[in-house]
């Protein structure tokens, strides 16, 4: 889509004049994926433009960001994705909770309430080993006790922070990489803000996948929660995600509009899980990966 038609852009621009006076310093990226490029006409000012035409996906795009980010001095990297709505006052709600949060050393991230269609999809915190997910109350305000996750649009990350744990992993350039750079935070013993003042809407490509996903596009999310499940969580998150995908067979991809296509790759992935060992599936995911860096 050309700027002009992102939500994310139009709403992030119109919250602009809410930053109270002397508040915060802002550039603006815009990273266009668009294979083979296009022509985006006139920007508005303060506005940087860059077009991968080869589609490296979100960790290329924001370690690109990081990048300038750190270079120019920048102490946070915020992460939109195209089909994100920002309320009108989200910078200026930002900013005070940057603010706040800036004495607080082991503090990285600043995480919204955000949801899609009336489901709360973000923050989270993953009880018992990873086999179960529970969503933070969208009043609350703080940092729990536990390790929060968020999905990357609407993500406010330290630079230093982002910095000292090497980036964006560039093996989850698409999905699961916010999964993955809130697990290498935690880590290294940093927390997460919850900005439960903060609400924000963002669409979800799953929860309609007959128009909104591929079935290659859903290849790709199941093939990099495999590769999530295998390297970072035990025997026990690999039965419940098991579960998971036999559940997507029998009702999520039916209410979600899933294709034959669909079903047929969800039944992959659980033939994978019953019948491939561990170290099977992760070289095989190893080698996917030097296959898409080669190409």
């Amino acid at each position: 889509m050309q700027p002009s038609e992102s939500t994310a852009f139009r709403t992030l621009r119109a919250a602009l004049p809410g930053i109270e006076s002397g508040q915060a310093d802002i550039k603006i990226l815009l990273y266009d994926n668009t294979p083979g490029g296009q022509a985006v006409g006139v920007l508005p000012v303060g506005v940087q433009y860059n077009a991968d035409f080869e589609n490296g996906g979100l960790a290329t795009a924001y370690n690109y960001a990081l990048e300038i980010a750190h270079k120019e001095g920048f102490d946070w990297l915020l992460t939109l994705d195209q089909d994100t709505s920002l309320p009108i006052d989200f910078l200026c709600k930002l900013g005070h909770a940057a603010a706040f949060v800036a004495p607080m050393h082991d503090v990285a991230a600043i995480a919204p309430c955000i949801s899609s269609d009336g489901r709360a999809l973000s923050p989270f915190t993953l009880m018992k080993r990873w086999t179960l997910t529970k969503n933070i109350p969208d009043w609350f305000v703080g940092i729990p006790l536990e390790d929060v996750y968020a999905v990357n649009s609407a993500s406010t990350i330290k630079v230093s922070a982002l910095r000292a744990v090497g980036g964006y992993d560039p093996r989850f350039n698409l999905d699961f990489s916010d999964l993955a750079i809130y697990h290498l935070l935690h880590c290294q013993g940093l927390s997460v803000f919850v900005a439960g003042n903060i609400h924000v809407e963002h669409e979800v490509s799953v929860y309609d996948m007959r128009n909104r996903s591929t079935p290659s596009r859903y290849e790709d999310t199941c093939r990099a929660e495999e590769a999530a499940y295998d390297e970072w969580m035990g025997s026990v998150a690999g039965v419940v995600l098991t579960a998971r995908i036999i559940h997507r067979l029998l009702y999520q991809l039916w209410r979600n509009k899933g294709t034959l296509p669909h079903f047929r790759i969800a039944f992959k992935y659980l033939c994978r899980r019953l019948f491939y060992s561990r170290k099977h599936r992760i070289e095989s995911w190893k080698q996917s990966v030097s296959r898409r860096s080669a190409v």
